[in-house]
């Protein structure tokens, strides 16, 4: 069985991120499901790691918080994945961009 690596665990943070944000809304809509879903396959996530997560993805309920800590020593590839959600529907509700702000200043990603 292979260890889990930095950056795996990376990923999956940056996942739950994904899933935070497409749910803060109150609704997934299918492209972000899907978005999360090959983005998850195309960074090789372990599948027992990604496994709950495809739970929430299928079925809602909270997600996990991230681990910001994590996140703040690569925030251009957090937002490169953020930007990808948003695009994968074409919309940013409030809660959304909320979100994404508070996630700006927590990163230091500041406007």
């Amino acid at each position: 069985m292979s260890q889990t690596t930095a950056d795996d665990r990376f990923n999956i943070e940056v996942l739950k991120l994904m899933i935070q944000l497409a749910w803060s809304d109150g609704r997934l809509d299918a492209r972000e499901s899907g978005l999360i879903q090959g983005v998850a396959r195309s960074w090789n996530v372990p599948e027992s790691e990604f496994a709950a997560l495809k739970k929430l993805l299928a079925h809602g309920g909270t997600p996990p918080a991230p681990d910001l800590a994590l996140l703040r020593d690569r925030p251009d590839e957090v937002f490169e994945a953020v930007r990808a959600l948003i695009a994968s529907d074409g919309e940013l509700r409030a809660e959304e961009k909320e979100l994404i702000e508070e996630l700006r200043v927590i990163l230091g990603q500041e406007s």
